[in-house]
């Protein structure tokens, strides 16, 4: 594959969780916090953070899992370790999973606070 269509396969949908995370974090996110009142102390905890990193090592996982590189790979672990599901795993669908793996990592990586005083003015903002 050539390396110019790799970078921008790549690039295309992380961009684009990107944006559409930076998105939500600027303009809903606050509506969401005013509209949950004592409940955003939860949503803005450190815990939550840590979930967040969760969720993005998950996504990077599976965008690595399922890139046209590893596709072979992962479709042979996934047929040894799996009961056979009700639909064909194929090279396609794990370039969907990788598509959507990869809009998701730059959308938490969006999410991020990025910093203390952040969450608090968005918080004492409820």
């Amino acid at each position: 594959m050539d390396p110019v269509n790799t970078l921008i396969e790549i690039a295309g949908p992380l961009l684009l969780g990107l944006a559409c995370g930076a998105l939500f974090r600027k303009f809903v996110y606050p509506r969401v916090l005013a509209r949950l009142g004592p409940l955003a102390s939860w949503v803005t905890s450190p815990a939550n953070t840590w979930v967040l990193g969760v969720h993005l090592c998950i996504a990077l996982g599976v965008a690595t899992a399922c890139h046209a590189s590893n596709t072979v790979a992962t479709l042979m672990w996934l047929h040894e370790h799996l009961p056979a599901p009700p639909f064909a795993l194929t090279q396609e669908l794990l370039h969907a999973f990788f598509l959507g793996a990869t809009f998701f990592s730059g959308y938490y990586l969006a999410m991020f606070p990025s910093s203390g005083s952040e969450e608090e003015q968005t918080s004492g903002a409820v």
